[in-house]
């Protein structure tokens, strides 16, 4: 069994602390509190494994001259997980991110955390210990009324933890786009069942414990093979750490196809260059890893969508935006109509989703119609538009930042909209005419 758990615990070390270190190099693109607390829960978790392998845990014990001095670095470094875990459910709710919100929730429970890890601190000091027993702690020394209770304090503050956290996970309130909120369901699911097995630990280990009062080592079996439930929940946590990062990836890629007609349309080079000022499109950036550290190359095509769109200002008239929103009205006022006049059997009405689809957003169909009308309009040549006849602002310029991107994304998509083709052939015309 010894040598099993040894070759499981290199292996769950090494996944938290590459998916660790890989998290921490991200961060040099996107300072993110929620971003570097998952590194961290990654490089604590996998010292975790790191130290519970039997051969490190001598030798740790050894150079601090305490045999067993693992037996308490690993439940005080399973705490601090568990502090890290219960930050994030907190980051991830955007009702609770707020700094005051934040500190009260440290104020309630740091000192769960602080007072368990102080008084198992002073416990273990007070315990009359002998040679190391890696993986066997509780049951080897369960005859000492200190190692007793530091077990109970550890797994009392453990479940009350992990109570709150997947509590805290079940009833989070996630934002955003619908896709990435089915995402994120899934990783929160893995991560409540990593808990959970994390509470099957604290149970065969507390029957370990209990068990070998009356004689050493008499269930340390058990209390090995509990173990397995941490390494089963590392699994599960990195299957749901290593899907959000893949899933994230796969969005990035997705949003940059699309935002690249956009940024075709609003980017000119040719004509936004000045050798004398800041170019509009920035250099190309160098990527150890261009098929899968995609987050800059997405800011920086954002940055740059901004930065052009801004340009056409001079461009941005007013009838593009209100020739969409008058189709628009037109064809939703015409669906409603046929819904209404078209019965089925039985005397019911049809029921369909609206003829302009899922995924119209008339914020974002006005803005693609007053950028395209505007890029139309510089390329003909065109002098700037009167100040009266100019929009002051985009459609849709007033999204929060964090939905920056899915306006831009919507955007881009609704530049082949036939209602947003037809809104600028109008105004064209119309502007023509004036």
């Amino acid at each position: 069994m010894t040598a099993v758990l040894t070759v499981l615990n290199l292996v769950s070390a090494a996944a938290c602390l590459g998916t660790g270190i890989i998290k921490a190099v991200a961060l040099r693109h996107q300072r993110d509190w929620t971003l570097g607390l998952t590194a961290s829960l990654l490089i604590c978790g996998g010292m975790i494994y790191v130290i519970a392998t039997p051969a490190v845990y001598r030798t740790t014990g050894s150079l601090l001259g305490s045999p067993n001095i693992g037996g308490l670095i690993i439940p005080a470094l399973t705490l601090v997980c568990m502090g890290h875990a219960h930050a994030l459910s907190q980051l991830w709710q955007p009702d609770r991110r707020e700094p005051a919100a934040l500190r009260r929730t440290a104020a309630g429970w740091s000192p769960l955390y602080a007072g368990a890890i102080i008084a198992m601190s002073v416990l273990y000091a007070l315990a009359d210990l002998g040679p190391a027993a890696p993986l066997q702690f509780a049951s080897a020394y369960a005859h000492v009324p200190e190692v007793r209770a530091l077990h109970v304090i550890y797994w009392i503050a453990l479940i009350t933890a992990i109570s709150v956290i997947v509590r805290e996970f079940l009833t989070l309130s996630l934002p955003g786009r619908p896709d990435l909120r089915a995402n994120l369901r899934k990783v929160l699911g893995w991560l409540s069942l990593a808990l959970i097995l994390d509470v099957l630990h604290v149970a065969l280990a507390a029957v370990a414990l209990f068990g070998s009062i009356t004689g050493p080592h008499r269930l340390a079996g058990l209390e090995q093979t509990a173990w397995l439930g941490v390494t089963a929940g590392c699994v599960c946590a990195n299957i749901a750490l290593a899907s959000l990062v893949l899933r994230s990836r796969q969005a990035e890629r997705r949003d940059l196809r699309t935002l690249k007609a956009l940024h075709d349309l609003v980017v000119r080079p040719d004509v936004d260059h000045d050798p004398c000022g800041p170019k509009v499109v920035l250099e190309p950036r160098w990527s150890w890893w261009p098929g899968f550290d995609t987050g800059a190359d997405l800011n920086s095509l954002m940055a740059e969508i901004h930065d052009g769109a801004g340009r056409l200002s001079q461009w941005w008239h007013k009838l593009p935006s209100i020739a969409v929103q008058k189709l628009a009205a037109e064809m939703a006022t015409a669906h409603d109509t046929a819904e209404t006049s078209t019965p089925v059997s039985g005397g019911q009405h049809r029921e369909g989703s609206s003829s302009l689809g899922a995924e119209w957003d008339l914020p974002a169909a006005q803005a693609a119609a007053v950028l395209l009308f505007a890029a139309q309009t510089r390329a003909a040549s065109t002098p700037p538009l009167p100040a009266a006849l100019r929009l002051p602002r985009l459609p849709g310029s007033d999204v929060p930042e964090s939905a920056d991107r899915q306006h831009l994304v919507s955007v881009a998509k609704h530049l082949s909209s036939p209602v947003v083709l037809e809104a600028v052939g109008l105004a064209r015309e119309s502007h023509a005419t004036a």
